[in-house]
């Protein structure tokens, strides 16, 4: 999962710890100019025992195969050998199934 920081120069981004500071914006009067300044309490980032769950889970969702290996090579060895066998009935009744799913989460 990545989180972009815009307006942030790479450079300015720091870990928890690092002692380097992202700065701090300032109004430096009616003008309505302002500069950088470092900051003395230096911005920092840390993320919740939550967001770190989230992230391994992540990680694991997408180490996971899209599809069953076992599954496809069985169904491709039943098309090879024409021992597939489709039934109409449940192939329509998966197929509205999936349309009356789609159609409430609308």
């Amino acid at each position: 999962m990545t989180i972009e920081i815009k307006n942030i120069a790479n450079n300015a981004i720091s870990s928890q710890g690092s002692g380097r500071s992202a700065g701090a914006v300032t109004n430096d009067g009616p003008s309505g100019s302002s500069s950088a300044k470092p900051s003395a309490n230096p911005d920092r980032v840390s993320l919740t025992a939550s967001a770190m769950q989230l992230t391994v889970l992540e990680e694991q969702i997408n180490s996971l195969p899209i599809a069953d290996a076992n599954r496809v090579a069985e169904t491709r060895h039943a098309l090879a050998t024409g021992t597939h066998q489709i039934n109409p009935e449940s192939t329509a009744d998966n197929l509205l199934a999936t349309e009356r799913a789609f159609a409430q989460k609308s």
